[in-house]
């Protein structure tokens, strides 16, 4: 199903969130960093979601649905990775530690081995797909697909590529259907949490 895909407004980050919290409810990422559950979870998620939206929207390449809000993508450009950790902090993410405690918070800096995968892997620049998501009621029906779709031809046209990281299979199915291919399969040190890296080759028309 193709759609209307527009540029995130300001004034829809805290709807875009909220989207975004119900995409991830269970995502194993989120809920390895997260041993809360009901309210207090919902809050962490809606926190780190909204923290990536706020960073994310500064490049003007982060996305919605054009009508209703169904779901949301953001990504960083070319020559914007690594992520100014700093900004992240200013757009909201000061506020994580505090509601994860102690042990949610070392769970949490252990994503950051993420980061060092993610240099090796592709040094080159490339677009970085932040984060990807659409709200349950809707799944199935093209959204994700035609969220995709700007940078995914805009970087075909300039001839970048495109990173990703996907923790369930489901997700790495679906980026293949759109040309990403796995770069490294790998659990993150101390834990049994697996993660994927993904590369999409930018097409040649």
């Amino acid at each position: 199903m193709n759609m209307d895909v527009i540029c995130l407004e300001r004034s829809q980050i805290d709807e875009a969130s909220t989207i975004l919290c119900h995409a991830f409810d269970d995502d194993p990422m989120l809920r390895y960093i997260t041993v809360e559950t009901g309210e207090a979870r919902a809050d962490i998620i809606k926190c780190f979601c909204k923290s990536i939206l706020r960073y994310s929207q500064s490049y003007n390449h982060t996305y919605v649905t054009s009508k209703d809000l169904k779901g949301v993508v953001a990504w960083i450009p070319p020559g914007y990775f690594p992520i100014n950790f700093f900004h992240l902090l200013q757009a909201g993410l000061y506020a994580l530690p505090f509601k994860l405690g102690w042990s949610g918070f070392k769970r949490w800096v252990s994503l950051f081995a993420l980061n060092s995968h993610h240099k090796h892997d592709l040094p080159q620049p490339h677009w970085y797909l932040l984060i990807l998501g659409v709200a349950p009621a809707y799944r199935g029906q093209g959204i994700g697909s035609s969220l995709l779709q700007p940078i995914l031809k805009q970087a075909d046209r300039d001839g970048f590529p495109c990173y990703l990281e996907a923790f369930t299979e489901a997700a790495v199915h679906f980026y293949q259907k759109h040309g990403f291919e796995i770069l490294r399969i790998d659990e993150l040190p101390g834990n049994n949490l697996s993660f994927w890296t993904m590369k999409r080759s930018p097409c040649q028309r």
